[in-house]
């Protein structure tokens, strides 16, 4: 029987092997003419380096694809339907497929591409690759095709009206584009069930849509806005997607008429008002996003509803009240985002309950009260928890066997660094930043997840060193370490060669920097400010020139010349070495780095001429050179390029001399345009993929002197425009040209030798807060026209030779006698000559204690503020941001409290 069963199964093995050779043997090969076209096709394209897409949407092998195709003559080599990426029909050899998505290539397509000769092509993919043109007419030609795919394949230009003749369509993708106008080619495509528009610049509404009723997957992108009165009548509608436009006004109640609705992507959009509680009707929804928009108000009691809700986002928005207990008996939910909210109160136990739970983002909202880890421990699945900037207690027990991959813990008031991260091996994101962990490292924290950690946080603590000196983090993968401001001491710590952002700032760091730092390969940002480094900086820092964008090596004791700061290549953006012992020139490589948008190299001991040669750099927006050896007259480009998009230039306490750069006036563009949004800062984004912290920016800083305070900017406002060329040599009249420069905010020309008149053009500078031209030989009268600069409180024209009556109306009523002090020509109030008195006596200069006195300094705009004049960016910063001694904050108070008793009596 055996003998028989053996022999059975051998003849139907023999059988299929048969039929499977016939089969081959009869299969049509590719035509020769569609061979040739698609040979055509590879030729007229180079392909990029890979990769080309990222790797969730694209594997090596698909990147070289076309290179499998093959002119040669063999008989497998030269059938075109063994390519990679072509499918034939298999009944007539016709190519009826063709997937080079993510295949890296790159070059103009246009209308003679031969692809357009394979009349017969039902799918086409061309997404993720750079065509870098206009969507050609001739794909009209195509007429049978039902699935078409030119995403991210930098498309540009109008929708071709001929892609309405493509009347088979089903499935349409043209996301992540360049593309403008309006929709109405597509008002045709009547059997579309899949679109996808989004991430691209198309204008107008959304009516030639309306009649495509078919649709069970829908995602626009317009950069002003969408109708969406049609949606109403898409009842088959099951994915939608509208993230990343301009809509604005209240999420449409009607949205709860598409009860077949699984997909729901609101994100990324200007939407107000509370969520509609008709989103509850959805009870088929599995996905919902609403991230990045204004929403406000608590989460709808309808949201109960939503039973089959597996991913619930509702992240960066102004939502309130409490997390509702009853989120955990939605017992499908495996992804829940409510960070960066406005939620309040105790995290209810039952958000842990639903028994799929595997990731909770509460970060960033003002939860309290003591949150015990054997609540979190019973979510069995869940593996990244992020509990972090909330007024939280979190008690760790140490039996914890719970294996985490993201755990935030920043602000959670612990004490120690929790022993159960011993056992963590797949932790890629931890955070402890903000708590009260004391004292040394300890050394097996240094062995925490080495294969696998991407990402850690321990700033704001009070550490105080590692366990060894020199210390070289373990961890492979690292991409974010930030240990800012904490008591380290010791050299700075070595990180590894992948790591990307490097934060070691406002330490007590020693030493100088290792060279082993010129061996990272990814680093973006690196910034060792305000320690106690030493030394000079190691030249092969230059080695980092090709990734490196941020380098801030502020307040530190670093000397000798600054070393040429790019390579091959230069990818900086900010370069912050300010308040350092550097000297000698400039490195005049910095003129090839082109993205280059703040430098600082202010107090230190840098002798140069002025760099003109910088103005070339068009994107540069802060230049500081204060205290320094500068010397000379400000020389200006032959070339005319001269500093377009300036806006913050500080070069007081040099030696320059001559007038005033009156041309350079003239082109600072970015300083003419009134801007009124005070919302967004200059920085850039700590944003590696992997990192679910989409607000995370590193904010550039700086320090300017106004009215002889020094304020400290932590953040730069995005707007902000000032002018510091005080203490220099500077002499002449005060050019006509500064009077286009309406963004102004600042404005300090003191302690130098500029003379004629007080011109009235200044008024023009309508957004003026802080006006200081002491110390100079100004003459003639204070014009009346500067009473109408309604923004400014800060005025200082002492110690010039000013005359006349000093003007009384809004704002001038508010400034005392320092103001005007060291002007005897000058009367009427506040000073106590009036006018038609006799002259006084001669200008004096002022004395030693009236340059020192940090009391009289700080007395107008301690008075500016309480009468509540002041528009917020220079007062505000004066008491938001200053370091002020508490010695001078005693006597700031003193003076303060002696004229207020002046003025009861």
């Amino acid at each position: 029987m055996e003998k028989e069963s053996f022999y059975f199964s051998y003849m139907i093995l023999f059988l299929m092997i048969v039929a499977w050779h016939s089969l081959a043997s009869t299969r049509p090969r590719c035509h020769e003419d569609e061979r040739s076209a698609l040979l055509e096709f590879k030729a007229t394209f180079f392909t990029r380096k890979p990769p080309c897409c990222d790797s969730d949407s694209a594997t090596s092998n698909e990147q070289a694809k076309i290179e499998s195709w093959n002119a040669s003559t063999g008989e497998t080599k030269s059938d075109c339907c063994s390519w990679a990426g072509v499918e034939c029909d298999k009944v007539s050899g016709h190519v009826i497929g063709l997937n080079l998505s993510c295949t890296c290539l790159s070059g103009k397509i246009n209308s003679n591409a031969s692809i357009f000769r394979l009349l017969r092509l039902r799918s086409l993919n061309l997404a993720f690759n750079d065509f870098d043109c206009q969507i050609p007419p001739a794909i009209g030609n195509l007429v049978s095709l039902s699935h078409l795919n030119f995403s991210s394949s930098n498309f540009m230009g109008l929708i071709p009206r001929s892609l309405g003749n493509l009347t088979r369509l089903v499935h349409l993708d043209l996301s992540d584009n360049g593309l403008t106008g309006t929709t109405r080619p597509l008002e045709n495509l009547t059997r579309l069930v899949h679109l996808d528009l989004s991430d691209n610049w198309l204008t107008g509404t959304t009516r030639p849509l309306e009649n495509l009723t078919l649709f069970t997957h829908l995602s626009y992108d317009s950069s002003n806005g969408t109708t969406l009165s049609f949606l109403g009548n898409l009842v088959q509608l099951k994915y939608l997607s509208l993230r990343d436009n301009m809509l604005i006004g209240q999420i449409p109640s009607s949205l709860g008429d598409l009860v077949q609705l699984t997909h729901l992507d609101l994100s990324f959009n200007l939407w107000t008002g509370e969520i509609p509680s008709s989103i509850g009707n959805l009870a088929q929804l599995t996905y919902l996003d609403l991230t990045h928009n204004q929403l406000a108000g608590e989460i709808q009691p309808s949201f109960q509803n939503l039973l089959e809700l597996q991913f619930l986002a509702l992240y960066s928005n102004q939502l309130s009240g409490e997390i509702p207990s009853w989120l955990g008996r939605l017992t499908q939910l495996e992804f829940i985002f409510l960070s960066s909210n406005q939620f309040h109160g105790a995290i209810p136990s039952t958000i842990f309950q639903p028994p799929d739970l595997i990731v909770l983002y509460l970060d960033k909202n003002n939860l309290s009260g003591t949150l015990k880890s054997d609540v979190f421990s019973e979510a069995k699945k869940l593996n990244e928890l992020v509990l972090s900037f909330n007024k939280l207690s979190v008690i760790l027990e140490t039996n914890i066997t719970h294996r985490y991959k993201s755990l935030g813990l920043g602000s959670c008031n612990l004490n120690d660094f929790p022993e159960f991260l011993q056992d963590q091996d797949d932790l890629i994101m931890l955070d402890l930043s903000n708590n009260n962990i004391s004292g040394k490292v300890p050394e097996w924290f240094l062995d925490v997840s080495t294969e696998n950690l991407q990402y850690l946080n321990l700033s704001a603590n009070f550490l105080t060193s590692f366990a060894q000196d020199p210390v070289i983090f373990k961890w492979k993968e690292l991409a974010v370490a930030d240990l800012r401001f904490n008591e380290l001491q010791g050299s700075v710590p070595i990180p590894p060669p992948k790591i990307e952002h490097y934060f070691m700032s406002n330490n007590r760091l020693s030493g100088g920097v290792s060279p082993l730092i010129c061996n990272l390969s990814s680093t973006r940002m690196i910034d060792l400010s305000d320690n106690n480094l030493t030394g000079f900086i190691p030249p092969c820092l230059s080695n980092l020139s090709g990734t490196l964008e941020v380098m801030s090596l502020r307040s530190n004791n670093f000397i000798g010349k600054i070393p040429n700061l790019n390579a091959n290549s230069c990818a900086l953006i900010m370069v912050d070495l300010s308040y350092n012992k550097f000297s000698g020139p400039l490195p005049s490589s910095l003129r090839d780095c082109d993205n280059l948008k703040f430098l600082n190299f202010g107090n230190n001991q840098i002798r140069d001429v002025f760099p003109s040669w910088l103005g070339s750099l068009l994107g540069l927006k802060v230049l500081i050179l204060r205290y320094n050896g500068f010397h000379g007259l400000i020389g200006e480009r032959a070339d005319g390029i001269e500093f377009p998009m300036l806006q913050i230039l500080d070069l007081s306490h040099n030696i320059f001399s001559g007038g005033l750069p009156s041309k350079y006036f003239k082109h600072w563009t970015a300083m003419k345009v009134s801007e009124t949004d005070l919302s967004s800062y200059i920085g850039d984004a700590i944003k590696p993929t992997w990192i679910f912290y989409p607000d995370a920016t590193f904010h550039y800083s700086m320090s300017v002197i106004a009215k002889g305070i020094q304020m400290n900017y932590s953040k730069i406002q995005e707007h902000l425009a000032l002018i510091d060329l005080s203490s220099n040599n500077f002499s002449g009249a005060i050019p006509e040209t500064i009077r286009s420069l309406k963004q102004l905010k600042l404005l300090n020309f003191s302690n130098n030798m500029l003379s004629g008149a007080l011109p009235p053009f200044l008024a023009n500078l309508t957004n003026l807060e802080s006006l200081d031209l002491s110390r100079n030989q100004i003459s003639g009268e204070i014009p009346q026209e500067l009473t109408q600069v309604t923004s400014l409180a800060v005025f200082d024209v002492s110690y010039n030779h000013l005359t006349g009556p000093i003007p009384q109306s809004r704002q001038f009523a508010t400034f005392e006698n320092n103001s005007y002090k060291g002007n005897p020509g000058l009367c009427g109030p506040p000073l106590s000559r009036k006018c038609g008195d006799p002259e006084g006596p001669s200008p004096s200069s002022p004395t030693s204690e009236e340059d020192e006195d940090p009391g009289s300094a700080m007395e107008l705009d301690w008075k500016t503020v309480s009468m509540g004049y002041a528009s917020g960016l220079v007062i505000g910063v004066v008491l938001g941001n200053c370091l002020i001694t508490r010695r001078r904050a005693q006597r700031l108070v003193k003076n303060f409290g002696k004229r207020k008793q002046r003025r009861r009596r």
